[in-house]
C-alpha cells in the first residue's frame, strides 16, 4: 500500500485557533505527520508520499514563509537522524524533487538545507520495511518535463517506460489523500493516474487516525477495474 498526501491547511488552522505564531501552527502539522506515520506503521502501509513543499510554494509565498519552512525542515531532518522511530521502524527516506532549485543562486543557503537532507537521506539509505518520500521543491508537470529532458538528453525514445524510469518518484500510490481542499494541485501528476483519492473536509492538524482507517476500509471494499 502507497499512500499519497497533501497536507494542507496550516494557516486557516492558525486564524481558526487564533495561534499567533505561523511557526507554531507549522510544527503541529509536523507534529501530526509524525503521528500520521505511525498510524501507517500500525496499518500495514509500506509507503508515503507527502507534498511536503511544492514549487508553487517556493515561488509564490512570501520570503518569510520559504525561510521559516526551510529552517523548519532543516531542524527536522536533523532531529530524525537520531530518532528512534525512524531507524527502529528501518523507514528509508527519500527526498523526491528539484535539487537544483535549491542552488544559493535561487535560495540563500538552499544547498546547505539539501546536504542536510541528504545526510538523512544516507543514514536510511539501507532500510526497505517502509519507503517515505519527501515531494521537496515538487511539481507534478515539472515532474514530467525533467524526465523527457533527460530522455532527449540521452537520445532515447520518448515512450511510458523511459518515462517512468526518470521520474523523481517511481512507485504509483494507490490512494492520494488531501486535507482542506478537493485538488491535487500538480501532486503525483503521472503517477496518479489510477489512484484512489480522498478529500477530507478538515484542515490538516484536524486529521485523526479514525480518518486514516475510514480511508482505507472504503479502499479495500472498493472493487478495482483499471479500465476493465
Amino acid at each position: 500500500m502507497h499512500i499519497g498526501l497533501i497536507p494542507d491547511g496550516n494557516r486557516r488552522y492558525m486564524i481558526k485557533k487564533g495561534i499567533i505564531n505561523l511557526k507554531d501552527s507549522y510544527e503541529m502539522g509536523i507534529r501530526k505527520f509524525y503521528d500520521f506515520v505511525e498510524w501507517c506503521i500500525d496499518l500495514n502501509v509500506k509507503e508515503i508520499t507527502v507534498y511536503a513543499l511544492s514549487l508553487e510554494n517556493l515561488k509564490n509565498r512570501s520570503k518569510f514563509e520559504v525561510t521559516l519552512l526551510l529552517k523548519l525542515f532543516t531542524s527536522n531532518a536533523m532531529d530524525l537522524l537520531k530518532s528512534d522511530r525512524i531507524h527502529k521502524n528501518k523507514i528509508h527516506i527519500s527526498v523526491c524533487g528539484d535539487r537544483e532549485y535549491f542552488s544559493g543562486r535561487i535560495i540563500p543557503s538552499g544547498s546547505d538545507i539539501i546536504k542536510k537532507l541528504e545526510e538523512l537521506e544516507d543514514s536510511t539509505r539501507n532500510y526497505r520495511d517502509i519507503n517515505l518520500n519527501l515531494a521537496i521543491a515538487y511539481g507534478g508537470r515539472q515532474e514530467i518535463v525533467n524526465s523527457v529532458n533527460k530522455i532527449v538528453k540521452e537520445g532515447l525514445e520518448v515512450n511510458e517506460e523511459n518515462i517512468e524510469k526518470n521520474l523523481w518518484i517511481k512507485t504509483y500510490p494507490d490512494i492520494i489523500i488531501r486535507t482542506a481542499e478537493n485538488r491535487i494541485s500538480n501532486f503525483l501528476t503521472w503517477q496518479s493516474a489510477y489512484s484512489e483519492i480522498y478529500f477530507v473536509d478538515k484542515l490538516w492538524q484536524e486529521f485523526e487516525r479514525e480518518d486514516l482507517v475510514k480511508i482505507l476500509d472504503d479502499y479495500n471494499s472498493t472493487e478495482k477495474k483499471f479500465g476493465r
